[in-house]
């Protein structure tokens, strides 16, 4: 096992990357650990159920430490496993279909308990939209990816997911019109939340 964490000229992220490829767990536990709540947030929003994201955040810890020596450039890691993290949700949401378990997917909530006022209502709205409207804003407003990052983890062009984001906000503002809610601003596409 390596104690030097940092390698010269990496950041903390592709030295924890680096040991972990060259079989370092402890580094691999600790780069997840920087990703792990991002990541079950993300799948919470979009499986809209607890168990099921925390099977998806299980499965994608699994197949990045399976799969790390794959990765080729270290400074992506967040964007790759993010990738992983969404393929494993579209494969839960797959299955549950398949075994008609849940017919309606609107019938899914997120836990909403620890969300107050407006932030309930924008998240009931978020959980009307479509998978892939609402994995676009999972991405771009609770995890902060940029646009071309967004493509990158869900494997489209940037058109797509401008397009995406677009139709999403416009579902959202819909969705909300006439409830108190007050507006911010996107600088990127210039509608309202």
């Amino acid at each position: 096992m390596k104690h030097n964490l940092f390698i010269e000229g990496k950041s903390e992220q592709e030295s924890l990357v680096i040991l972990a490829q060259e079989g370092d767990r402890q580094a691999f536990v600790r780069l997840f650990q920087g990703v792990q709540q991002s990541l079950y947030r993300a799948a919470c929003v979009i499986l809209q159920n607890d168990q099921d994201a925390c099977d998806a955040t299980q499965e994608a810890a699994l197949k990045a430490f399976r799969f790390l020596r794959s990765l080729r450039q270290p400074q992506f890691f967040k964007t790759w496993i993010t990738r992983i993290l969404i393929n494993e949700c579209r494969g839960i949401l797959r299955e549950k279909r398949k075994m008609s378990y849940y017919p309606d997917m609107n019938s899914w909530h997120v836990n909403l308990r620890e969300a107050a006022g407006a932030e309930i209502n924008v998240l009931e709205a978020v959980n009307r939209l479509t998978f892939n409207y609402r994995t676009v804003v999972v991405l771009r407003y609770l995890d902060g990816y940029s646009q071309k990052e967004i493509a990158r983890i869900l494997g489209c062009p940037i058109g797509t997911v401008k397009s995406r984001i677009n139709l999403a906000l416009r579902k959202l503002k819909e969705g909300l019109e006439g409830q108190d809610i007050p507006e911010q601003r996107n600088q990127e596409s210039h509608h309202a939340l």
